[in-house]
């Protein structure tokens, strides 16, 4: 049905909005004042004419959605118009807490994809397993529907009960099953334990409400179980809440240290966040594990501990979000999530990597050039640079060149092989301290690709397929020595399979752990195999290397 309002009341409605802070407006010069007034009439008569003059009837919320969202397109990702049906969805994910069924969701090609089930939740007991295809909920086809339509459809009031149509494998059957939602209170800390020579280590996912307790409450267990130094793993986390990033640095600082500062166009959006809290402990020695994918708080936590020299950093250049957003209150119970601020670290450095303020950039921004950095000082005085998020202590190199095993992981063959090879059940054959891909395995795995067909498009096959096409077009016969690249090219999977076969194993643990025991069986088995914490390992038993970093002697930032 269609909703129906008054183009009057509409215009009452859309200007209360704009003009819900008139202080914002008076800031400006009467220039700016005539051009916002000008403008606003000017959209206003436009939807005057739709309204009154267009062939169909209009949703003029609809309407005013898709004009807000492409409005806020040309400033940057992070600005979100938040109608009202979204509210509630939007507040409870920064809580961590939320109705649904324990599932994240994914596209392969145009098909919604189930990319990891929660344990112990709904879709986990009713059966569902990654990699499955959800082709209809409650008995209607979701095709065409985005990924947050699908999350919305997904997520509802505990106890309620959803119908979810399902394609496993390549069975063209759909079958049904039946899941009743419950209250998801994700953890923000998944998996802590202590590692060998009493290390102790803390997987954090994100930001949200109450995690910096939940990171002490781990601090404190494995400090009972004698750890005597500790990693913080920040990878791939997106970030979520500022005061939770605060709190989480007060636990390995000193009360009264400024953490982090914001600065925006008002004074209003200018603020200095300090420790408040006694804190956990001052002194053991902290390595923080960061990657491309930590963002937004990670970098606040990574970066004040890294400015104020008391933790090394350890991992790869993080994501550079130094941009904060504040909630708005609109009318009619809708919220505008809107970039205010910068925030800016101990140092005085802010580790934002795109400029959007250009005007020939709006909406997309630009990398700001490494001419551009300007340098700062740790407090031992170590140089760091703004910029371009956070550059660590320590380089982790990895290979990004696994071109075969990057594909199998965004075409879900990792997950189509696991589901129709291994089962909860056989846990108990796979032990994860003592878990190694065999070479048996690895060719069930490599028989399993060939069986469904696969094959490995590379970027010679997608340029050589344009040669052909405009040879084609200029009638010229190249068909012998097509014929020869096409068969050079062809062998390259084979030859893939035998170059990437490590990077291959170890993508399929990780799969196998994960299917055999969640997430917590994927994250464990990573303590015993993955590179970033081996080295932290390896720097947290080497004290006098810890020591040179911070005193800047020795690592990326030392001394000139």
């Amino acid at each position: 049905m269609m909703k129906h309002i008054s183009i009057y009341t509409f215009r009452i409605i859309f200007l209360s909005l704009l003009f819900v802070s008139p202080l914002v407006l008076t800031s400006y010069d009467d220039t700016r004042n005539f051009e916002i007034s000008k403008n606003l009439d000017i959209f206003y008569s436009v939807f005057q004419e739709i309204n009154t003059h267009y062939v169909d009837q209009i949703d003029p919320g609809e309407l005013m959605s898709y004009a807000i969202d492409k409005m806020l397109e040309s400033l940057d990702p992070y600005t979100k118009y938040i109608p009202e049906s979204d509210v509630e969805r939007f507040q409870m994910m920064t809580k961590g807490e939320y109705g649904g069924i324990g599932a994240m969701i994914g596209k392969r090609d145009s098909v919604m994809m189930i990319s990891e089930i929660f344990e112990g939740y709904p879709a986990h007991k009713a059966g569902l397993l990654p990699g499955d295809k959800i082709v209809t909920i409650d008995n209607r086809s979701i095709i065409g529907k985005n990924r947050d339509e699908i999350h919305e459809l997904l997520q509802g009031q505990p106890g309620t009960t959803i119908i979810l149509g399902i394609q496993r494998g390549n069975s063209k059957t759909i079958n049904t099953y039946s899941v009743k939602r419950e209250t998801i209170n994700l953890k923000s800390v998944p998996y802590y334990n202590m590692l060998d020579n009493n290390i102790g280590y803390v997987k954090l996912n994100q930001f949200t409400q109450n995690c910096a307790v939940e990171v002490k409450n781990a601090c404190n267990d494995l400090r009972l179980k004698g750890a005597k130094s500790l990693i913080l793993d920040l990878r791939d986390n997106p970030g979520g809440l500022l005061m939770e990033a605060i709190q989480i640095t007060n636990l390995f600082v000193e009360q009264n240290k400024k953490i982090v500062y914001t600065k925006g166009k008002n004074k209003i959006a200018e603020s200095t966040f300090y420790t408040k809290e006694q804190p956990w402990d001052t002194k053991i020695p902290l390595v923080i594990l960061v990657n491309q994918f930590s963002a937004s708080a990670s970098e606040i936590v990574s970066g004040a501990l890294q400015d104020l020299d008391r933790a090394v950093v350890i991992g790869n250049q993080t994501f550079g979000k130094g941009l904060v957003q504040t909630r708005k209150e609109l009318a009619h119970n809708s919220l505008l999530k809107v970039t205010t601020s910068k925030y800016y670290i101990p140092s005085g450095r802010c580790i934002q990597k795109m400029d959007y303020s250009q005007q020939k950039y709006r909406g997309k921004g630009v990398v700001i050039a490494d001419s551009l950095h300007s340098v700062f000082y740790t407090q031992n005085n170590r140089p760091v640079e703004d910029g371009g998020g956070v550059i660590p202590d320590v380089y982790v190199k990895i290979d990004t060149n696994k071109q075969l095993t990057a594909t199998f992981k965004n075409t879900y063959m990792f997950d189509d092989f696991v589901n129709s090879t291994y089962s909860y059940a056989d846990s108990s054959k796979y032990r994860i301290q003592s878990f190694t891909v065999t070479e048996s395995m690895f060719n069930s795995f490599k028989k399993y690709t060939a069986e469904q067909q696969f094959v490995y498009k590379s970027q010679s096959e997608t340029l050589l397929n344009s040669v052909i096409t405009q040879l084609s077009k200029d009638n010229i016969d190249a068909q012998h020595e097509i014929a020869l690249l096409q068969k050079k090219i062809r062998a390259l999977q084979d030859e893939l399979f035998v170059s990437e076969k490590q990077s291959i194993e170890q993508e399929l643990a990780l799969y196998i752990m994960q299917r055999m025991y969640f997430e917590r069986g994927k994250i464990q088995y990573q303590t015993l195999h993955d590179e970033y914490i081996n080295q932290a390992k390896q720097m947290l038993l080497n004290p006098k290397e810890y020591n040179n970093i911070l005193q800047g002697i020795s690592g990326v930032h030392k001394k000139k």
